[in-house]
């Protein structure tokens, strides 16, 4: 089922005015998306085809990729860079504070009239002021403890303050305004650098900078040594009237933090699945003090929030006057049910398509009244959350190989769906250093294989390290006729080798099963194909396995015409929570691969422990795990084989010892050495770091200075240490000629 926009019904498809490299292949339409860089989509336009509406509050959403305004394009004078904000120390930045977002107040004034004049000391016009002074007849105004406080939007590196009143600065001279004398006489000047850790109840806790009880300058100027400020209090510590004309902020280096969000790209009704992420990176300063995290999220709808309105005293998504039609065919103003809960309960349940056709657009919610505005959300059922950030690792992306789809990592927000995003959130610790962003790139392929597909594995709970026999069961819930690809390739992720493959069977939509067994087949030389050759096992690797079919291209759940695809396969885990991930292919075309989603494909006998109908999602019906506690972290050690002959004759020439580690999450430091039966260490195979697998290091009975080892008996180390413990193992390997 397709799901109609929140802001539109529908829209126009596959990204106008994106700039593509396109592949073509059979039926699939390969995309590489730049932008940035030279040659890219600019980045001030945002990529995609639907502007970015980002929540800058409860209930504020700025239309705007630069959330705060404080990134800066074309940094350092390279065209399609991006950057923080790199501060002019000549260039007030107070000037700018209500357009990104930050706030003037006075707490102490209880006129909203005269609050409204505080606009006057950051609108860069020297004939007007904010004051605070005997007004026209006569009456006075008391000064002390006035309160002004700027809220800058953003974090900057300040190093200087400044303000005076009308005509006393060389640069704001306005003669028919003497008012140079209405200086402020005495204030205190409070700091807070706007981080999380220095708000209480949301609210900033200043800090005295300066307190100056007997100020006899018209212009106040604060040199203070450059840090990260927000929040700025300017406090009347004085009887006497004054006026403040401008209000001047000075800062240094590089703002700590700016975020970039791109448009939303559309990639029409046929959906997409995506690929790899990659873009160019470098960094000013000191390497270690800044950060960029690229994030992806995906969408079945134009819109990723959620607009609310107030009624009875609650928030509720649904336009005023909405109609629902019951399940009796009966139609039903939301807004008549007294009780709202029942009334949400009903929005709740409806389909996704319809749910939008009643909900809340943001032309509507802007029309309200700030009374009537409720809360604004992420919309977590039609988008998924921002992913993780992104890593490189150590690859170097360049103008160069941008295009380049084989590069980056694989982008790991849902697919297929019809709408993309992405967001880079720079950040920084010290004011000199920063990050740049060059061109980004993403790969995407449409129409996919098939709406959606379930995948299951059982048995779910197996013993730690012992071969197991799985089966691997995969429902394209549904495949749209003339739309989607269809698949004949499958891989499985799989923990280590898979020492066995053996049935293999399609359940075609029709009720035609076709099946081969690979069981006992040697899977030292690949491919290996059954006799009609539909059937091949193109693949066993250490983390892999991937076979081939006859064609999956029609399956229809909702209709009883759904397709299966069963792999049985032998193989051990060694950590908890494994996770057994699918990708299926289309073997004549160059789509992307689709990744399945966990749940209930099939029922698979007494070891399937479902509850849920079949077609449903559950992540965990992908998680295989193993008995929890302690337990060695490093099994089944030994040397094959032995004895070993290194003599050349290509026959057991070297040895290997193998051994797993399990449990493990990250790497933990790992050697494997050689040693004679008096102790000398005579070679050593492997030092270095280890995550959990299975694993050989190799030994040809050389020593490390290259000599053949004399016939007799060898003593083999493995050597484990954790953060928690260290693990040893000792076996015995023969040499023999």
């Amino acid at each position: 089922m397709l799901f109609p926009g929140k802001k539109t019904a529908s829209l126009i498809a596959a990204l106008l005015g994106v700039l593509c490299l396109l592949v073509q292949g059979v039926g699939a339409e390969r995309r590489t998306i730049v932008l940035g860089g030279a040659e890219g989509l600019a980045w001030e336009e945002g990529g995609g085809s639907i502007p970015a509406s980002v929540q800058t509050g409860p209930t504020e959403v700025e239309v705007s990729n630069t959330p705060g305004n404080v990134i800066e394009f074309d940094a350092g004078d390279r065209p399609g860079w991006l950057s923080p904000q790199q501060v002019d120390e000549t260039v007030n930045i107070a000037l700018g504070l209500l357009d990104r977002g930050g706030r003037l107040n006075a707490p102490t004034i209880l006129s909203q009239d005269v609050r409204n004049t505080l606009v006057f000391m950051v609108d860069d016009d020297p004939t007007t002021a904010f004051e605070r002074k005997t007004v026209r007849g006569g009456s006075q105004v008391n000064s002390l403890g006035v309160i002004m406080d700027f809220d800058l939007g953003a974090r900057f590196g300040v190093e200087r303050i400044q303000f005076f009143p009308r005509n006393a600065h060389p640069d704001f001279l306005v003669p028919e305004f003497p008012f140079q004398n209405d200086y402020l006489r005495a204030f205190e000047i409070l700091l807070n650098d706007g981080s999380e850790e220095t708000q209480e109840a949301n609210r900033p806790v200043l800090t005295t900078y300066k307190l100056d009880p007997e100020n006899e300058d018209q212009i106040v100027e604060l040199d203070i040594p450059p840090q990260y400020v927000r929040h700025i209090r300017l406090k009347s510590q004085t009887t006497v009237g004054f006026e403040i004309a401008e209000f001047r902020v000075f800062g240094t280096g590089f703002v700590p933090r700016a975020d970039y969000v791109s448009n939303v790209f559309d990639f029409g009704e046929e959906l997409a699945l995506w690929g790899n992420i990659r873009w160019e990176e470098e960094f000013v300063g000191t390497e270690r003090f800044s950060r960029l995290s690229i994030s992806s999220r995906s969408g079945w709808d134009d819109t990723p929030l959620v607009f609310t309105r107030k009624k009875r005293g609650q928030d509720v998504p649904w336009r005023e006057g909405a109609v629902v039609t019951t399940s009796a065919g009966n139609q039903l103003s939301l807004d008549d049910i007294s009780d709202v809960q029942e009334a949400l309960a009903i929005y709740d349940a409806l389909e996704l398509a319809d749910r939008n056709s009643i909900a809340l657009t943001q032309a509507e919610y802007d029309a309200l009244s700030s009374s009537k505005q409720g809360v604004v959300s992420d919309d977590l059922l039609a988008w998924s959350r921002w992913s993780p950030p992104y890593s490189l690792g150590s690859e170097t992306i360049t103008a160069e190989n941008i295009g380049d789809d084989a590069l980056g990592v694989p982008i790991l927000s849902p697919g297929p769906r019809r709408y993309f995003q992405l967001k880079a959130e720079f950040s920084s610790d010290e004011l000199e250093s920063a990050r740049l962003l060059g061109a980004l790139s993403f790969t995407a392929s449409n129409p996919p294989i098939a709406e959606r597909i379930i995948s299951e594995v059982v048995p779910r709970q197996v013993e730690l390290g012992v071969p197991v026999s799985f089966t691997y069961a995969v429902l394209p819930t549904n495949m749209r006729s003339g739309v989607d690809l269809g698949f004949d390739v499958f891989e499985i992720a799989t923990p280590v080798r898979c020492e066995e493959v053996g049935l293999i069977e399609v359940i075609h939509a029709d009720g035609r099963v076709e099946s081969a067994d690979f069981s006992g087949v040697d899977l030292g030389s690949l491919p290996v194909q059954d006799d009609t050759g539909q059937f091949i096992v193109e693949a066993v690797e250490e983390r892999l396995l991937r076979v081939r079919f006859p064609r999956i291209d029609e399956s229809d759940l909702q209709t009883e015409r759904a397709a299966l695809l069963k792999i049985g396969f032998t193989c051990r885990v060694l950590r908890f929570g494994t996770t057994f991930s699918g990708t299926a292919r289309n073997g004549t075309t160059i789509d992307l691969g689709q990744r399945v989603i966990g749940g209930n494909a099939a029922d698979l006998g007494v070891m399937d422990d479902d509850i849920t109908p079949i077609g449903a999602a559950d992540p965990n019906d992908l998680a295989v795990k193993v008995p929890l506690g302690g337990g060695e972290l490093m099994i089944n050690v030994e040397a094959l084989p032995r004895p070993f002959s290194p003599n050349g004759d290509g026959i057991n020439d070297a040895t290997f010892i193998r051994y797993d580690l399990t449990r493990l999450v990250g790497g933990a430091p790992l050697s494997v050495r050689i040693y004679d039966l008096s102790g000398t260490l005579l070679r050593t195979l492997f030092a270095g770091e280890q995550s959990g697998g299975s694993f050989a290091a190799e030994w040809d009975g050389r020593d490390a200075a290259g000599q053949v080892a004399p016939p007799g008996i060898y003593l083999y180390h493995v050597d484990l240490d954790t953060d928690t413990k260290r693990e040893a193992k000792v076996g015995v390997v023969e040499v023999a000629y």
